[in-house]
């Protein structure tokens, strides 16, 4: 019963800017769709936010759909791996535990259909690391990267003793506490990043996952959408602008 209870309050909570909603229906056609940070390599040594703790809450919000954080391309090949090998055997899925060890083998049980919606590629990534690399030991940035820095132990501090919790992860504070970081990252550093920059690589990210739901306009389908937790607050920014979505509420997931 409390399984039921907590898919009911999926159902009726919905979720805008960074605090749930008073209880709604979601319009007719509309597709139910749950945002969920991941932790990626932390879920291994978490107790409170485990890869099995995530596995719960996929299976309470029974979707029909998965997005995950994984370009099309990398996708294929991590796909037809693990069909074949059990295993899924490539390197940028591998360092998502909560795709290799949970949504791989959760597909396969749970019958919904995984759609991949990052817009990262090798290059996007490589010249991003390089960049910030050059950032850090350029004499002339040293006052933005020392700032940038200050901003990430602001971000340590409101997470302190929390990092992993997922009712924590799943709250507006948290959202508050990536958003203040992130924004002085690509005030300071995004012209420098070009398509790796915070902004532009969010949006592509929201560009795939608007194109994924555009196929499904009108079926009412339930949809879990699992990106690394910074990216949520801008995930669930950008589906704000849909009518034809209902946003419901994570954090229900992740209670007895």
């Amino acid at each position: 019963m409390k399984a039921l209870a907590a898919c009911l309050s999926v159902l009726l909570l919905g979720l805008t800017g960074c605090g749930p909603q008073p209880l709604a229906s979601p319009p007719e056609g509309a597709a139910i769709i749950t945002v969920v940070g991941a932790l990626h390599g932390q879920h291994r040594s978490s107790e409170d936010y485990s890869l099995d703790v995530l596995r719960q809450a996929i299976v309470k919000f029974d979707p029909d759909i998965v997005m995950v954080e994984l370009p099309p391309d990398r996708f294929g090949i991590a796909s037809a791996n693990f069909d074949q090998f059990g295993e899924v055997r490539e390197s940028r899925a591998d360092n998502f535990p909560e795709l290799t060890d949970v949504v791989f083998p959760l597909r396969k049980d749970l019958g919904f259909e995984m759609i991949p919606v990052a817009a990262w590629t090798a290059e996007i990534a490589a010249e991003r690391s390089a960049v910030e690399k050059r950032l850090a030991a350029d004499p002339g940035r040293a006052e933005d990267w020392s700032e940038y820095q200050a901003a990430i132990q602001q971000y340590g501090k409101a997470l302190a003793g929390r990092s992993d919790d997922p009712a924590f992860i799943h709250s507006g504070a948290y959202d508050a506490a990536v958003k203040a970081r992130q924004k002085t990252y690509e005030r300071l550093f995004g012209d420098d990043l070009g398509s790796g920059g915070w902004r532009a690589i969010n949006a592509a990210h929201l560009a795939n996952i608007n194109n994924a739901l555009d196929r499904v306009k009108g079926q009412e389908k339930r949809v879990l959408i699992l990106f690394g937790a910074a990216h949520k607050y801008k995930i669930l920014e950008g589906l704000e602008a849909r009518e034809d979505v209902f946003l419901a509420e994570p954090a229900v997931l992740f209670g007895e």
